[in-house]
């Protein structure tokens, strides 16, 4: 049996290993003058939250590419506008007084229905080819975006995990040698990483720190996605360890104990958050809890030390 302070407290990143499923409570009986004598002393539980962060990898892209698509989609834009015009008006005098021969007209509609066309499929391939994120932007937006990027104002990331990032949202933290930079996430990305299989995310940095992304430039990248769920810290004293099992002694009221296994733990710089089989409030014992655990575990009809 070994107690909760002392060598075994800078091992805690071993409970993040799978939770097992608790064992029945073993409650434990010790009157009053005795809980004295071992100087058994209890803390509430305090509440907690845990933050949800996914790590990764982030890749500066190279935006040439969409620069150009953007171009295309402003080319595209202006023969559209152009080619509806000239439908509408050859249209107008076909109809008023057959100055424009009627095939005429309809060859002017059946130009602008393919100028459409091909600016409609421009606009599709920047959803298909980056990001949906970057599909919803209106072409103003879009043309900024370009420009920013070209002036050393904004850079586009993209960032990988292992975990699959294609649900990810909120801000990622970027490690760089200079020191850390913050990027939005904008969405999914549409193409895979070709080495973890998995969907990443697109990222965008704005400010004077985008000109250290320069094409393909890596660094680690964290991505908070806020408050996770609701639980409580069990502090480091009121840590029990034996048998590969976790456990904390719970005060259920003056003179009655329970036993009771600490499962599904993520370490924390107080101690332990777990989210689910204690309740913030609740009295842990966090002085005497060895003198319990021998007292419970001394052979029957022998009396305790």
């Amino acid at each position: 049996m070994k107690s909760s302070v002392g060598a075994w407290a800078m091992g805690l990143a071993l409970l993040a290993a799978p939770a097992v499923a608790a064992p029945e409570a073993a409650l434990l009986k010790m009157d009053a003058a005795t809980q004295a004598r071992l100087g058994v002393m209890t803390v509430p539980l305090p509440a907690g939250r845990r933050r949800v962060t996914l790590s990764g990898f982030a890749r500066a892209m190279d935006s040439g590419p969409l620069a150009q698509l953007d171009s295309d989609i402003s080319t595209a834009i202006a023969a559209y506008e152009a080619s509806r015009a000239e439908a509408l008006r050859t249209r107008h005098l076909s109809d008023a007084d057959h100055t424009v021969s009627d095939q005429a007209a309809e060859a002017a509609e059946s130009q602008s229905r393919q100028d459409a066309a091909k600016l409609s499929l421009l606009r599709r391939r920047v959803g298909l080819e980056w990001s949906p994120a970057l599909a919803r932007l209106s072409d103003g937006k879009r043309g900024k975006l370009v420009a920013d990027i070209a002036a050393g104002r904004a850079a586009l990331v993209r960032i990988d995990s292992a975990q699959g990032l294609a649900t990810a949202h909120g801000v990622a933290d970027i490690d760089l040698a200079s020191g850390h930079v913050r990027a939005a996430i904008l969405g999914p990305t549409r193409v895979g990483d070709p080495r973890l299989q998995s969907t990443g995310v697109l990222a965008l940095v704005s400010g004077p720190q985008a000109v250290q992304f320069g094409t393909g430039t890596v660094a680690p990248a964290v991505i908070d996605e806020g408050p996770g769920g609701d639980g409580v810290v069990i502090p480091q004293a009121a840590l029990m360890r034996n048998a590969g099992q976790i456990f904390v002694y719970v005060r259920r009221d003056a003179t009655d104990f329970e036993r009771r296994a600490v499962t599904g733990a993520l370490t924390d710089p107080a101690g332990l958050f777990v989210a689910s089989g204690f309740r913030p409030g609740e009295p842990v014992v966090t002085a005497g809890a060895a003198q319990l655990f021998a007292a419970q575990s001394k052979p029957a009809g022998k009396d305790a030390d």
